[in-house]
């Protein structure tokens, strides 16, 4: 029984990942929003799948509106609306070390060539950039650009988009 409460302990779940982006992003002295940091944890959802065929986390990621989201961390963010999470987010030390143990060193070079690569983009353009690819465009087929939806953006299309080339 303990050894199961140790396992789920180390499961890596999506404001983990916000966690990791967002301490590095005050270290660089930046800012980011809740709908940027949606899109950065999608893409390091969507290198690991295609790098190393495993999913960083278990909850499935749905095509809103506004791009690919995880829900448990839209619950989590929204309260910040438009403005910038804030440090608070991070919990206190102790916590935001629990989090970020959980990253193998794998994990953490993907985390960082995601972060690398697109927190230089503003969150619009992450905006732009998702709606303009297939994993996003297949889930939301048959919806209006400003309709609702929930439909999960699927593993199989992320490998097969991101893993040839979009």
């Amino acid at each position: 029984m303990e050894n199961k409460v140790i396992e789920t302990a180390n499961v890596i779940i999506p404001s983990d990942i916000a966690k990791y982006f967002l301490y590095r992003s005050f270290q660089d002295g930046d800012l980011v929003t809740p709908l940027k940091m949606q899109k950065l944890v999608y893409y390091a959802y969507v290198w690991t799948l295609v790098k190393n065929r495993t999913k960083l986390f278990n909850e499935k990621i749905e095509a809103w509106q506004s791009g690919p989201v995880a829900p448990s961390l839209y619950r989590e963010l929204r309260g910040y609306g438009s403005s910038p999470i804030g440090e608070a987010f991070l919990g206190s030390r102790e916590e935001l070390n629990k989090s970020l143990a959980k990253f193998s060193t794998e994990i953490k070079n993907t985390l960082d060539g995601v972060y690398e690569q697109y927190m230089t983009k503003t969150a619009f353009e992450l905006v732009a950039l998702t709606h303009s690819e297939k994993p996003w465009l297949e889930a939301r087929d048959g919806l209006a650009p400003t309709q609702s939806g929930s439909v999960s953006i699927s593993d199989k299309t992320i490998v097969q988009s991101y893993g040839q080339g979009q």
